[in-house]
């Protein structure tokens, strides 16, 4: 057993809270930090089949990308899903830790995931963090930007991105022909990264989804926007974040939730 308050500072040293959003809700949101931890759950959203998981499993922990109680609530109740799912959580002794747009952004975080997936060279973030930060590093900051690998047009670009995240479609806006040197990416909803990746140089920019009026942005300032979906851009930090929580604690057992799936499907 590992105490709870051992594995949140851990959570905080992979993924400083300093570096989340001002408007995000990250730390642990549910749980006592005097209890004790033997099994872990990760996952990219805490889903009611999730929680059925991880109550089966006996975990102690879930590590969940999307907060719960992201906005702020009066009432806790059975009456709404997300209140039953968290009041059987509760009574079953399973706490709940969010790192959302703190481990998004950090230096070992799914932006730099991705952008090592996809063989990016020399990967920066799109917006560094402020100097003032104690937690500011040359990696630390939203998104990441750098080279393709190699020569390459729009397609190539696509058909790489669906062959590493393993995905059998996307969308996207852009000339398929059009040559891509250096590529933007922000996991998740991030099109508003667009003005940062024009601003560097960017010919495309990877995220997860996008609004149909940043995609006229996209087509307006001619930068191709790449969608793979949003499940498909971040779900890869749930699966190495089970990976390296269990190199780091051998005891606990540990594994990303295999009953989630994307809710988006294509007829």
């Amino acid at each position: 057993m590992i105490p709870l308050q051992t594995l949140m500072d851990w959570l905080r040293q992979l993924a400083p809270l300093e570096l989340a959003e001002d408007w995000d809700n990250v730390g642990l949101l549910v749980g006592d930090t005097q209890a004790n931890v033997s099994s872990v759950l990760t996952c990219l959203t805490l889903t009611q089949n999730v929680a059925d998981e991880a109550i089966a499993a006996k975990a102690q922990l879930i590590v969940s990308h999307h907060p719960v109680l992201f906005r702020a609530v009066q009432k806790l109740t059975s009456e709404t899903s997300e209140g039953a799912t968290l009041l059987r959580l509760i009574q079953a002794g399973i706490a709940v830790y969010s790192p959302h747009t703190a481990y998004d952004s950090a230096a070992e975080g799914i932006n730099q995931q991705l952008a090592e997936l996809l063989q990016i060279a020399d990967a920066q973030p799109l917006r560094t963090v402020a100097p003032a930060n104690e937690f500011a590093t040359s990696k630390a900051g939203s998104g990441r930007f750098g080279r393709w690998p190699q020569a390459g047009t729009l397609s190539d670009v696509i058909e790489r991105v669906k062959s590493a995240l393993r995905i059998g479609q996307l969308q996207f806006i852009g000339d398929l022909s059009r040559p891509v040197q250096k590529i933007g990416i922000a996991c998740g909803a991030a099109a508003e990264f667009l003005r940062d990746a024009k601003r560097l140089g960017c010919d495309a920019l990877l995220t997860g989804e996008a609004r149909f009026h940043a995609c006229l942005e996209a087509e307006a300032d001619d930068i191709a926007l790449i969608l793979p979906g949003h499940f498909a851009t971040e779900r890869i930090g749930a699966e190495r974040l089970a990976t390296v929580l269990a190199q780091k604690f051998p005891t606990l057992s540990v594994i990303a939730s295999q009953t989630e799936t994307d809710p988006v499907q294509f007829a």
